[in-house]
């Protein structure tokens, strides 16, 4: 028992720490570059309908914010569009956190776990959070530590409901960011997409999931079965979205800087713009945290494996697939070791 608590104790403190230095680091390098930004869109003086035409900032769509959000709708409006016109450094590090992140499907899966407790089990105010602070400051230092201290029953089955509605709200991000990167930035459609992206719709689609009732399932082999079915299918689907996004990265990258990572690294770090650098924290933080709850939740072997296999698969897919592996031993071990029986 001391071993566990000093396991979950590390891992919980560690995860905590990235996240306050993410935080450190994200607003020392955004700072002063949004506070002008921040300045005007929260300037009652200034017109919505001159909005544009009074500070220089690309006009914005308040419906999106919902009144309480419109602050946060016109800063990411900038911010997306300052990723927009800095190609490819903006459509690599956004791309690349949209890739790092379509394991999350877990963070939702653990909130409709029997016996979950603390912020774990509240997705849509983590993903309200995620938009207004970062992800890279909140999965690592909420979302982790809640989890090492808070998660449900391990093997606790999931409804099919939970599972596939978990995927299917993955899909308007993928959309929206296909938008704001070829959309014209002039149109309607791109202003509506960009504040959709980093405003708070996304987040609140999860209040679809409000009334599943995953915690009261039985813990019966048959529902298990099912919860790893849908799992499995989800996971498969997400694998092979991860697989192609992260090559077409690669290839636009291969494309503007060969082999040269020094060049690479230099657009999206080292000389990058505040937006820029703000997603290459949140793609890096991210998947480290990422593999620090693949290493929580089976083992630190499992980690070391979705790190070699990402060099090959890519981060998203790599960690569903050691992911996919952990649900089969965890869902299911009796069909685990029958499967076993049947190879020998």
């Amino acid at each position: 028992m001391e071993a566990i608590r000093t396991r979950q104790i590390a891992y919980a403190l560690t995860s905590f720490f990235m996240g306050v230095w993410a935080f450190i680091k994200v607003n020392a390098i955004s700072g002063p570059k949004f506070e002008p930004i921040i300045s005007a869109c929260t300037n009652p003086d200034i017109p919505f309908e001159e909005f544009a035409s009074t500070t220089g900032y690309h006009t914005y769509e308040p419906m999106v914010g919902l009144k309480v959000f419109n602050v946060l709708v016109c800063l990411i409006t900038q911010f997306i569009l300052e990723l927009r016109e800095t190609y490819p450094a903006g459509i690599l590090v956004w791309g690349g956190v949209v890739v790092v992140s379509l394991p999350l499907i877990f963070a939702s899966l653990e909130a409709g776990r029997a016996g979950a407790r603390g912020p774990i089990r509240y997705p849509v105010i983590m993903g309200l959070l995620y938009q207004l602070l970062g992800i890279s400051v909140v999965f690592p230092m909420v979302w982790v530590p809640s989890f090492v201290f808070g998660e449900g029953r391990r093997g606790s089955p999931l409804t099919s409901f939970r599972v596939f509605v978990t995927g299917l709200l993955a899909v308007p991000s993928f959309l929206l960011t296909a938008i704001v990167f070829v959309a014209p930035t002039d149109s309607s459609l791109w202003t509506t997409s960009a504040g959709m992206l980093g405003g708070p719709i996304l987040a609140l689609f999860g209040l679809v999931l409000f009334r599943d009732a995953s915690s009261e399932l039985s813990a019966t082999e048959q529902n298990a079965k099912i919860c790893f079915d849908a799992s499995q299918r989800v996971l498969k689907c997400f694998m092979a979205v991860g697989f192609v996004a992260w090559y077409i990265l690669v290839a636009i990258a291969y494309r503007e800087y060969g082999t040269s990572f020094g060049n690479l690294w230099n657009d999206i770090w080292v000389n990058a713009d505040a937006s820029v650098a703000f997603m290459t924290i949140d793609t890096g933080i991210l998947y480290v945290a990422i593999l620090m709850y693949i290493a929580y939740r089976s083992d630190e072997l499992k980690a070391a494996k979705a790190f070699l296999l990402t060099f090959v698969l890519g981060p998203g897919t790599a960690c569903s697939f050691v992911l996919l592996e952990i649900a089969k031993e965890t869902e299911l071990p009796a069909l685990s070791s029958q499967d076993t029986k049947k190879e020998e």
